[in-house]
C-alpha cells in the first residue's frame, strides 16, 4: 500500500512556484506509471482516469502549484522530513496535502470493487495565479456528473464558494502645470476621486447577506492617479477586490459602486472566477458529510478551481487548516493527512452512488 506520509515528503520536496510545475508534474506522472495508471499532461496539468462498468463521472482535483516561500521562515521550505508528527514545507498544507491523499486514494481504487463508474483525477499548474491548469483540465475532460476540490478545509465540506470581482472606478478631469493652479482652469482627477472614494469606506456591502459566506464585499485596494510631481492630474483610477457569495455578481457590485461614486466610470476588469454553491440536500453533499463525519456542509471565502466547476455538483473538501496557507513555517499534521486519504478513499464510491440517476432524483 502506497504511503501517504512518504508521497508526501516527496511533493514537498520539490520545488512548483506557480508556473514552474514541471518537475512535480513529472514526478506525478512517474508515481502514477509505477502504480499502473496511465495518465496524460496538459502542459504541467496532469490528468488521470480510473474507469469500471458504467455509472457517472466524478472528479477529484487539487493543484500542484504553490505560491514564492516569502520570509520569515525558520525551517527548510523545501528538505525536511517528517519530525514529531508534522511535515513543514512550502505546500505541505496548501495543496500538496491534498494531492497526496487524492494520488494514494486513486491507487487504492484501483483495486477496489465496490465502486462503478469513472474516476477522474486532475492535478492542476497555475491554481495560485491563473487558473489556467483547470481551464486546460476541463477542455481535454469535459464537465464531470460531480467533483471534489481538495483544498485545506479541516475536512469540512465546503458547499459554497465566494467569487472574485475586480472592478475599476475611472475619474477624468482637466490637467495643466502645477506652477498655474491659481490662475488657470483646471479639474484635479486625484482631488474629484478622493472625496467620493470616501463613500466605499471602509468596504461596501453587495446586496444581502449569505447563510454560509456571510457579505459580499467590495474594498478599494489600488489607486493611480498622476505621473509628475509638476502636473495637475486629469485621472484617476481605483481597483476594487470584490468577494462576491451567490446569487450574487460582478454587476451587482457595478451598481453598488455606481450608488456611491457618481462622478466614476465603473468597469468590470474580470469576473471570471464566480461565486459557485450546491445545494444543502444535494445527494453528492450529503455523501460527503457521511464520509467525513461532519454534521453540516459550510461556506468558504478563499478561491479555488472550484470557481471553474460551474453547473457541475461540487464540494471543496481536504486535509489541512486554511489558516496555514502562504504563511511561513506551513505545515500539515501526519494525522490529517492520514484522515485526508481516508476520506478520499471513503467519498469517491458514495460521490458515485449519489451521482446516479436514481440517487439525485430522490
Amino acid at each position: 500500500m502506497t504511503n501517504v506520509s512518504e508521497l508526501l515528503r516527496d511533493l514537498v520536496a520539490i520545488q512548483s512556484i506557480s508556473g514552474n510545475e514541471g518537475p512535480i508534474a513529472d514526478f506525478v506522472c512517474a508515481f502514477l506509471a509505477a502504480n499502473g495508471i496511465d495518465s496524460e499532461r496538459a502542459g504541467h496539468t496532469v490528468l488521470a482516469r480510473l474507469e469500471r462498468g458504467s455509472g457517472a463521472r466524478f472528479l477529484m482535483n487539487s493543484h500542484l502549484d504553490t505560491v514564492p516561500v516569502g520570509n520569515g521562515w525558520t525551517r527548510e521550505p523545501f528538505a525536511e522530513d517528517w519530525s514529531d508528527g508534522r511535515l513543514y514545507g512550502r505546500g505541505s498544507n496548501d495543496a500538496k496535502a491534498s494531492v497526496a491523499s487524492m494520488l494514494t486514494a486513486l491507487v487504492a481504487l484501483k483495486s477496489s470493487r465496490a465502486w462503478s463508474g469513472k474516476v477522474e483525477l486532475a492535478l492542476t499548474a497555475c491554481e495560485e495565479t491563473t487558473n489556467a491548469g483547470m481551464g486546460d483540465a476541463i477542455a481535454r475532460l469535459g464537465l464531470p456528473d460531480g467533483a471534489v476540490t481538495g483544498e485545506p478545509t479541516g475536512l469540512g465540506v465546503v458547499r459554497a464558494q465566494s467569487g472574485l470581482a475586480v472592478l475599476t472606478a475611472e475619474w477624468h478631469g482637466r490637467a495643466c502645470h502645477a506652477a498655474h493652479v491659481a490662475r488657470v482652469d483646471h479639474d484635479n482627477a486625484l482631488l474629484a476621486a478622493g472625496r467620493e472614494l470616501q463613500a466605499t469606506a471602509p468596504y461596501v456591502e453587495v446586496g444581502r447577506e449569505h447563510a454560509l459566506l456571510g457579505k459580499s464585499t467590495l474594498v478599494a485596494t489600488v489607486f493611480e492617479s498622476g505621473q509628475r510631481h509638476n502636473v495637475v492630474p486629469d485621472r484617476a483610477l481605483a481597483v476594487f477586490d470584490g468577494r462576491i457569495a451567490p446569487p450574487f455578481g460582478a454587476q451587482d457590485g457595478v451598481l453598488a459602486l455606481e450608488a456611491r461614486l457618481p462622478n466614476a466610470k465603473i468597469s468590470v476588469r474580470s469576473a471570471r472566477l464566480r461565486p459557485i454553491e450546491t445545494a444543502e440536500d444535494h445527494p453528492l453533499v450529503r455523501a460527503a458529510l457521511s464520509a467525513s463525519g461532519q454534521s453540516r456542509a459550510v461556506g468558504s471565502s478563499t478561491l479555488s478551481d472550484m470557481a471553474l466547476l460551474q453547473g457541475v455538483p461540487c464540494v471543496k473538501c481536504g486535509p489541512g487548516e486554511t489558516a496555514r496557507s502562504h504563511t511561513p513555517d506551513e505545515f500539515i499534521l501526519r494525522t490529517e493527512l492520514e484522515a485526508g486519504s481516508a476520506f478520499y478513499i471513503r467519498f469517491v464510491p458514495l460521490a458515485l452512488e449519489a451521482l446516479s440517476p436514481k440517487a439525485v432524483m430522490r
